[in-house]
């Protein structure tokens, strides 16, 4: 009987405990190794990417004091040849970040999609450098400046999620060179999802009651 219960109850968990273990830490020795390597990957591409938006840059200076939100880098060109952000929209399969070059009057040189994990076939339309749609589209925010509508640039149709979160990653990088290059009010995205109804009114209306808006809905 005990040879029974070893054999169909105690030993095939004790054979997947082990099973697990195993793989666990292999998982792990694993990732030791291989995220140094992504992450010297992902800065490479990135380094690429800057040079290749404002290749008159001589090199780069970070600068790290700004607010704006959805913005991960900004960088200013040692030689003065002009500004580079890194900003992301949110689109439906997770962040769209772009790489945007700006002279010192805030026009857009260039911008480059960059890898995201957005549905294969419509957002990565965006980082495939030889699609044409999503070349169209990064083209078009070129010589522009300023905070810009749908109407300005050209969308990729039936990708409308991923082209809008391109855009607003755009638009977050603009805000930011404001920020940084003109002195101008930082823009700060507030996810309202968080707050009491009470917290909504006093940003929205400081001076309204809570009552007094359901009121005029």
């Amino acid at each position: 009987m005990k040879n029974n219960i070893w054999e169909n109850m105690i030993k095939p968990i004790v054979v997947l405990v082990v099973i697990c273990i195993v793989a666990s830490a292999a998982l792990a020795a694993t990732n030791e190794v291989t995220a140094p390597i992504i992450a010297q990957q992902q800065a490479a591409a990135a380094n690429a990417a800057y040079l290749e938006v404002l290749p008159e840059a001589d090199g780069f200076e970070e600068v790290t004091d700004f607010q704006t939100s959805n913005v991960t880098k900004v960088l200013k060109a040692t030689n003065g040849a002009g500004w580079v952000i890194q900003s992301y929209g949110k689109g439906f399969g997770g962040d769209v970040p772009v790489v945007v070059a700006f002279d010192d009057a805030g026009t857009i040189l260039k911008v480059k999609f960059m890898e995201n994990s957005e549905t294969a076939g419509y957002g990565q339309k965006l980082a495939d450098a030889n699609d044409a749609d999503g070349q169209k589209l990064a083209q078009s925010f070129e010589g522009q400046s300023g905070t810009l509508e749908a109407s300005d640039v050209d969308l990729i149709g039936g990708v409308t999620v991923s082209s809008k979160a391109a855009l607003a990653a755009v638009n977050a990088a603009v805000n930011c060179f404001n920020e940084v290059a003109l002195g101008q009010e930082a823009t700060v995205e507030v996810d309202t999802s968080a707050l009491t109804p009470e917290e909504v009114r006093a940003m929205l209306a400081p001076g309204a009651t809570l009552t007094q808006i359901e009121a005029q809905e």
